[in-house]
């Protein structure tokens, strides 16, 4: 059976941490799933936003956290722009610090840095979802309704990771049935990523463009105040004849695709997005 861990990237700010709220999300998203498994992992960072990563403050909060309950951390990196890159190098290494024994993973999204993270420090190396480019979309009747292999693992794991050895690779439900039976996997566990699954991602984020003069919005990678942490965008609308959920979040959006199937072929984890979840606890209502 699959581990149950919990993907708090781009979802975990300071209140929640420093409220004591980790608790009650873990319990409220057992509760709603029928999850009776105990959380395996917590999985902290960003996968898309590299200002969302070098703003995060809350790292002792959550390794104190996952101390007391002797739950494991790993860490996940985006892609950092070149103006960025020396900051997101200097973060890595504050929280390896603050982080210790607790963090013993670390997902990386790019080549640059899978390179640089396995030259420079002995953690377990996990491949992010970035990695995976196949096509999805919930408008597409053909992508929503069919059955699609992640490409990148129908090829030899020596020539996509380029000698480094990979612990395991992070995949989005991107289809009903997403078929793993053809990967030339031997040693890399596989972990996918639900109930929501990313669509499309970018250096572009809108709710930074809130407070900024008009001739200052919608610049690639641009400062922010942490807008999101406030704002997200909910749709609900009939695609591929269903009602389907699509959330703009960030940089990023997702849509919910909880009917999704894995065949062919076992996943070592499950990472759950609490989306609904911290923004119901956040404010003490109804997500």
């Amino acid at each position: 059976m699959a581990a149950f861990c919990l993907n708090l990237c781009e979802v975990l700010y300071s209140a929640m941490v420093k409220e004591d709220r980790l608790d009650e999300i873990v319990r409220l998203v057992k509760k709603k799933n029928q999850i009776e498994e105990p959380l395996e992992r917590i999985y902290a960072g960003s996968s898309f936003c590299s200002q969302y990563f070098l703003h995060s403050n809350w790292w002792e909060h959550l390794v104190s956290w996952c101390r007391k309950k002797e739950v494991p951390l790993t860490l996940t990196l985006p892609v950092f722009t070149q103006k960025d890159l020396e900051k997101g190098k200097e973060k890595v290494e504050e929280i390896l610090t603050i982080a210790g024994d607790v963090l013993d993973e670390i997902t990386v999204n790019d080549v640059g840095m899978l390179c640089y993270i396995s030259s420079g420090y002995e953690k377990k190396l996990n491949m992010g979802r970035l990695f995976f480019k196949d096509s999805r979309d919930v408008r597409v009747r053909d992508y929503d309704k069919g059955e699609m292999t992640p490409s990148l693992l129908t090829h030899d794991v020596e020539q996509w990771s380029m000698g480094r050895k990979i612990h395991a690779v992070e995949l989005d439900t991107m289809s009903r049935y997403v078929n793993l039976g053809n990967c030339h996997l031997e040693d890399v566990e596989l972990c996918v990523h639900g109930p929501f699954c990313y669509m499309t991602t970018g250096n572009i984020c809108k709710f930074a463009s809130i407070h900024k003069e008009t001739e200052q919005k919608f610049r690639p990678n641009a400062s922010c105040s942490m807008e999101c942490a406030g704002i997200y965008e909910h749709y609900r609308r009939k695609f591929a004849e269903r009602d389907t959920d699509v959330v703009r979040f960030g940089r990023t959006v997702y849509y919910l695709n909880n009917e999704s199937r894995i065949v062919g072929k076992g996943i070592g984890r499950k990472l759950y997005f609490p989306l609904r979840e911290a923004k119901e606890v956040m404010r003490g209502g109804k997500a």
